[in-house]
Order: C-alpha cells, then sequence, then structure tokens
C-alpha cells in the first residue's frame, strides 16, 4: 500500500498540540518583526542581567590553591618516580648480589648485609629441600622384595589400637613392649572400676594408720607436713619439706643462724679494715701535703701551720686506739634528745605552738555537750566493769620561780635544787601541763 495514500488518524491531542505549534511560530514571527523594525530605528535592546547562581560562585582563593596543589603533585609525582627508580636500582643490585656477582670486592665491606651467609644459607636449603623430595620419592616408590624371609615387613595393630609396620624379626620385641604397656594399664583400670564402699575403706585404713602413727608420735608442735595429708596441690619450685624430726629442724634452724652471724661479723671486719686503710692513707696524704708547705722557722707562718694542723686533727679526729677495735663492735652508744629538757615530754614539730592537744579538745567538746545528747551511761558502765580505772598517782607539788610570782606565796612548796641557766629561747617557752600517758610516752621514746 502507498504511503501518500496511507490515512491519518487524527485525535484532540494531535489537535491540542498543532494548535500550540501553530500559536509558537506566531509569536516567533512577531518576535522577529519586531527586532527588524528596532534595527532599522537604530535603537539597541537592553541585554537583561541574569543574577548569578549561588552554586556557581566559588570562595575566595580557591582556583589559587588549586594551582598550588596540582604544582605540588607534580613534584611529588617526580620525587615518587626517582624513587622507584631508585629502589629498582637497589634491587637489581641486591639480586645480583645475592646471586654472588659482586661488582667490586673491595667495597664488600661497606655493605650491612652478609651476603657470603645468604648464598651459603640458600644452597643449604636447596640441599635440604632436595633430600625431602628424594626421601618422598623413595617413600612412595614401591618396597623392594626382601631377600631375607626375617627381613619382611609385616603390619600389626598395638595395644592402643595404631596400625604398625615392622620388620618380621622385630615383630616379638614389639609385642613384648605392648604387653608390658597394657599389664601396666591394667592396674589403673582396676583402681578406677574400685566401688564407692571400697573406696571409702581404703581411705578409712588410710586414716587409721596416719592417726596411728600420730598417737606414737612424741607430743610437740604440729608439723605442716603432718596436717597436708594427700592434698594433691602443687607448691612451686620455692616450697622446701622440711624434716619430721624435731631435734633435726632445730639443728638447721641453729645452723643457719650461726652461719648468719659469721657471715655479719666477717662483713664488718671487713668494713672495719676499709675504714682503717681509708684513715691512714688520708693520714698520709696530710702528712705530704703539711712536709710540702714546711716554710723556714716565721712567726707568722708557724702559727698557720698550727692552725691548719688543729683545724685537720678536728676534722679527722683523733686516732682510735689499738685495743679498743673489737669492743667498739659490742658497744652502743645511747643518744640523749638535745631538742627537750629532761623531765619534759617531746613535742613533735608541728604540734609546737599549739594551746591544747587533741585529747584535752576532747574533753572540753565531752563537757559543752549537752547530756540528752550524750550516749547512754551503760556504755560507759560496762567499759567500767570490764575495765577498771587504773589509781593515778598524786599530783606533784609544782614549784614556781620567783620572777613569775605575782603576790608572795604563803606556804611556799620546797623546790629541788635549781638547774643551770637554759638559753633564752629554752626559759621563754611555756612549759605544757604534763599527764600521765605525756610521761609514759617520753620515757618510752627516751628508752
Amino acid at each position: 500500500m502507498d504511503k501518500k495514500k496511507k490515512p491519518f488518524q487524527v485525535t484532540a491531542s494531535s489537535l491540542v498540540d498543532l494548535k500550540a505549534e501553530l500559536y509558537r511560530k506566531q509569536e516567533q514571527f512577531k518576535h522577529d518583526k519586531l527586532g527588524q523594525e528596532n534595527a532599522g530605528a537604530g535603537l539597541t535592546p537592553k541585554p537583561k542581567l541574569k543574577k548569578p547562581n549561588v552554586w556557581s560562585k566559588q570562595n575566595a582563593g580557591v582556583s589559587a590553591r588549586a594551582e598550588k596543589d596540582s604544582e605540588q603533585l607534580a613534584e611529588e609525582q617526580v620525587n615518587l618516580d626517582k624513587a622507584r627508580q631508585k629502589l629498582e636500582e637497589k634491587a637489581k643490585l641486591y639480586d645480583q648480589m645475592a646471586k654472588g656477582d659482586f661488582p667490586d670486592e673491595e667495597t664488600e665491606g661497606l655493605y650491612l648485609v652478609d651476603f657470603t651467609q645468604k648464598i651459603i644459607d640458600k644452597k643449604r636449603e636447596t640441599h635440604f629441600q632436595r633430600e625431602q623430595e628424594d626421601e618422598e620419592r623413595i617413600s612412595s616408590s614401591p618396597v623392594p622384595p626382601p631377600e631375607n624371609p626375617d627381613e619382611e615387613w609385616v603390619d600389626y595393630v598395638d595395644s592402643l589400637g595404631r596400625s604398625r609396620r615392622c620388620m618380621k624379626k622385630d615383630l616379638p620385641d614389639f609385642t613384648k613392649m605392648d604387653q608390658d604397656l597394657k599389664g601396666k594399664g591394667t592396674i589403673s583400670i582396676d583402681k578406677t572400676l574400685l566401688s564407692e564402699d571400697m573406696r571409702r575403706e581404703l581411705q578409712r585404713q588410710e586414716w587409721e594408720r596416719e592417726e596411728e602413727e600420730a598417737m606414737r608420735r612424741p607430743v610437740g608442735p604440729i608439723h605442716y607436713e603432718d596436717i597436708r595429708g594427700q592434698e594433691a596441690r602443687y607448691l612451686a619450685e620455692l616450697y622446701f619439706a622440711f624434716s619430721h624430726d624435731y631435734i633435726i629442724v632445730q639443728s638447721r634452724a641453729h645452723l643457719v643462724s650461726f652461719c648468719s652471724a659469721l657471715q655479719t661479723t666477717e662483713q664488718r671486719t671487713k668494713r672495719e679494715q676499709l675504714k682503717d686503710k681509708r684513715k691512714a692513707i688520708l693520714h698520709a696524704t696530710l702528712a705530704k701535703i703539711r712536709k710540702r708547705k714546711m716554710k723556714p722557722a716565721k712567726l707568722n707562718g708557724t702559727e698557720e701551720n698550727e692552725a691548719t694542723e688543729e683545724d685537720e686533727d678536728e676534722l679527722m679526729g683523733s686516732p682510735p686506739p689499738e685495743g679498743t677495735s673489737q669492743r667498739s663492735r659490742v658497744e652502743v652508744e645511747i643518744q640523749e634528745r638535745r631538742d627537750t629538757r629532761p623531765g619534759v615530754p617531746h613535742v613533735r614539730k608541728w604540734d609546737r605552738g599549739k594551746e591544747f592537744m587533741f585529747s584535752e579538745w576532747k574533753s572540753r567538746r565531752r563537757e559543752e555537750r549537752d547530756s540528752e545528747f550524750a550516749p547512754p551511761t551503760d556504755y560507759f558502765a560496762v567499759e567500767k566493769r570490764q575495765r577498771p580505772e587504773k589509781t593515778k598517782p598524786p599530783a606533784r607539788p609544782t614549784c614556781i620561780p620567783l620572777s613569775h610570782r605575782s603576790l608572795p606565796p604563803q606556804n611556799p612548796a620546797p623546790c629541788p635544787p635549781q638547774q643551770p641557766a637554759q638559753p633564752a629561747e629554752e626559759s621563754q617557752t611555756k612549759v605544757p601541763a604534763q599527764s600521765l600517758d605525756d610521761m609514759l610516752s617520753f620515757y618510752r621514746n627516751s628508752t
């Protein structure tokens, strides 16, 4: 059928499209005609300024940073190419030297890698691999027929159910070993197959035997090994099991103490000998210095020498007598405190300047407390019954110096003989009130 004679199907939508296209062409024709008239009159249309899009606007300095980044990337690429080239050269040289082809024998010692040892290790590795391959090939190859019937290979199953292969002549020995192993295993099986009553009976018999042994033993201190029993516990490597005999333990303890004392005395004598030796060397050095400084006798010079000798004697101290070297090891020097007066309890540094101690503050607070908020009196009654109060000794009459008295006393207490005058600072310090606890603490510290 001819295409030209083909009828067109006209619908409502096609008519609307046709009208829209016609209207568009008419508007375009009017616009072109108006533009030609304006051009003939010499008027140019005003260009319309479109507002730039927000997404098309770039931040300040983006292009400069992009150029800088491109330059840095180019430099980095050049450096990477150089580094890759250097590494390829090093790898090539390394492979060449690992094969034993050294470029220069004189520069062989400059490298930190021992290429000679690497060559030896590589040869050993190849030899070991070759041996393994030979063994695998031999094991996979068929077994040659035996020349002797006793050398024939036989398969058997041992007592543990494993399949084994051995020569026919060795089979009796292996079967005997399996029987011995099986016999040992039956003992443990019999022990595990005991009934609960039988196991309890055996344990009771063992306990009775242990108790009988404990009754035969003499009465004495309890030993750790006696109470352990059959304790299944690992006590590590440092545990030492002492003997059950008390006499042996005591002898070992005396031996340890004797060895310790002997070692202590030896170290002490060595230390004292070293000290005496150092003192002798120091005295000899000082004597040489004195001889070197000796000059013709002059008044000023002699006085200076005497002064220097006195200073040296003060620094060195008098040499110890020879006979008292052994006694000085045993003698103990008791030094008294110099920061307190005799009979006055020691006051710590952080307690100096305080008006009263914590015990006084506690007693004052208890006195100020209202009786309604106090603990029940039954608590104190129980304490008094359990711990009776100690009788306090009668207070001593205090002696007040005449310089501190405002009025003449009517019946002054007899004063002991006066002590030698103390320094001004000590005389000005106020002596705190003494209590029984303070005196006891003072005597404990002093002794």
